[in-house]
């Protein structure tokens, strides 16, 4: 029937995806954030590209040392 490895996969590619788009999206929204004293304004910048990309490679490398230690606990 399923292959429980694929099913595994499957599960670890989403979750790697999903958490990536959301702490890039997060993070590049918390960086354009300016002047929220008066009037909150967003400012985007080639900084919140950055901001985005660094933060989606962190989710997206959190999930797979998650799953890297995963697979070295059933050894």
């Amino acid at each position: 029937m399923n292959d429980p490895g694929k099913n595994e996969k499957d599960f670890f590619r989403i979750v790697s995806i999903s958490t990536s788009l959301a702490l890039g999206t997060m993070a590049a929204f918390l960086y354009s954030l300016k002047d929220i004293g008066h009037d909150a304004t967003l400012v985007f910048t080639p900084g919140t590209v950055v901001v985005f990309l660094i933060a989606a490679a962190a989710g997206w490398f959190f999930w797979r040392w998650v799953r890297a230690r995963n697979e070295a606990g059933r050894r």
